[in-house]
């Protein structure tokens, strides 16, 4: 049998060309044309493509991201301090606290000393540290203020009852200036040391005052906070009454009240506790707003339900050892 000729003198026809071109020269492509070599063409890579397993994308043993808990703040022997004369504000000092404004924190452990005396600038601890928390009204890289009184919106919406509550405000320290006034008479008669404030009035100091004829009632200055009180009752409860101390200066009293809240500001009455004792005046659906735990004690212990109202008597430090703060919400 023979063999092919090596082709050497041969032509070949290109199946992509038509031209011939040496025999020798000519190669076959992918798809079985015989073409020459300046004319190959390799077989194109997607024609047959590899095949690719998904990228990746779960890790072994992963685990969920989660919220860091909020870490306590641990503060100092004398982190507590009540803010300017008259204003609701306690401030607390703790270097890069790291909040803003209406964070809401809650205050664990305090140990502090608020004045026993007067009753309006008293706090105790479980004031301070209510579980609901108090909201952070002003910063500073190492301060922030809240006020203690800012559960009262709250106490309000869980107690008071349009139509069928009577909702009671005090007068003196609540509405008026009323320590104010004390506090500078006493300083100007010498019951007082020069220059202290009302942190240092001691029951004896302020009876001898209004003996002495030092609270010109019917000129008493209103508090900044008054009017915004008296408007929150009346959004909660629809209408509001006076519960004041008396007999003495209940006609001067009244006519207070009547000069500087008129209209639908108005109270629905004014009441006068006689013997400083408001009990009387308590009992179901009765709420009282007050600045003295004495009375508020004697308002719950007949039935009704107080809240105890504070205001501060000046820039001090009043403790906060073993105190730790924790921010609950923003």
């Amino acid at each position: 049998m023979s063999s092919f000729s090596t082709g050497k003198y041969a032509l070949a026809i290109s199946d992509r060309s038509g031209m011939a071109f040496p025999y020798k020269e000519m190669v076959r492509e992918w798809n079985g044309s015989l073409v020459h070599i300046s004319e190959f063409e390799s077989k194109h890579p997607q024609l047959e493509p590899r095949s690719h397993r998904g990228d990746a994308q779960s890790l072994r043993n992963a685990r969920p991201d989660r919220v860091e808990p909020p870490v306590p703040i641990v503060l100092t022997d004398n982190a507590l301090q009540a803010g300017p004369t008259d204003s609701e504000v306690i401030t607390i000092t703790a270097p890069g606290h790291g909040y803003k404004v209406g964070d809401v924190i809650r205050i664990d452990g305090s140990v502090s000393f608020f004045p026993q005396y007067p009753e309006v600038s008293h706090l105790e601890d479980t004031d301070i540290g209510i579980a609901a928390g108090h909201t952070i009204t002003a910063v500073t890289s190492n301060t922030f203020d809240f006020n203690p009184n800012d559960q009262i919106t709250a106490w309000l919406n869980a107690n008071a009852i349009s139509g069928t509550t009577t909702v009671y405000i005090d007068m003196d320290g609540v509405l008026t200036e009323y320590y104010q006034a004390i506090a500078t008479y006493a300083n100007s008669v010498g019951l007082l040391p020069f220059g202290q404030d009302w942190y240092n009035l001691t029951p004896a100091i302020e009876i001898q005052s209004l003996q002495q004829g030092a609270i010109d009632f019917a000129n008493l200055g209103k508090r900044a906070e008054a009017d915004a009180l008296v408007d929150l009752v009346i959004s909660k409860n629809g209408s509001w009454a006076v519960l004041s101390t008396g007999p003495t200066y209940n006609a001067i009293k009244t006519a207070w009240i009547n000069a500087r809240y008129t209209g639908a500001r108005a109270p629905v009455s004014m009441d006068f506790a006689t013997n400083y004792d408001k009990g009387p005046f308590g009992g179901a659906n009765k709420l009282l707003i007050d600045d003295r735990t004495t009375y508020i004690d004697q308002f719950e212990a007949a039935g009704g339900k107080g809240f105890k109202y504070w205001e501060s008597g000046g820039i001090k430090n009043f403790g906060g050892r073993n105190m730790s703060i924790t921010k609950i919400s923003t």
